[in-house]
């Protein structure tokens, strides 16, 4: 089962994607913050990260760049920003917010390769 990491400090948010992930069979790790966010990055085998553009006191963008240091991990940046207009470097798709279950759905599978390869 694949492992993603969800990071959204909007809990209703933070909850439908886990309960939308977890509906399709992918195991999930909600933090509502940077601190859990890096707890459970470290302490976990991730396969993927979600996260929001708009955290409080570290941005999703420099969450993403911390990953990406520790390990190679894709990640998925979810953003209702409109000023956010081009995708980070350490992000590998960034999608709008608020975006449709096959739209994420879709980016997810993108970035993650068949288990059957």
């Amino acid at each position: 089962m694949r492992t993603i990491l969800v990071i959204d400090d909007h809990i209703p948010t933070l909850e439908s994607l886990c309960l939308v992930l977890s509906g399709r069979n992918y195991r999930t790790l909600p933090a509502e913050n940077a601190a859990q966010a890096s707890a459970m990055f470290a302490a976990n085998e991730v396969d993927l990260v979600i996260v929001d553009h708009g955290l409080p006191g570290v941005s999703g963008s420099e969450l993403a760049d911390q990953f990406k240091r520790l390990r190679l991990v894709p990640v998925l940046m979810l953003s209702g920003s409109a000023l956010l207009q081009a995708r980070p470097d350490s992000v590998d798709l960034l999608l709008a917010k608020p975006c449709s279950v096959p739209e994420l759905m879709e980016g997810i599978e993108s970035l993650l390769p068949s288990p059957n390869l």
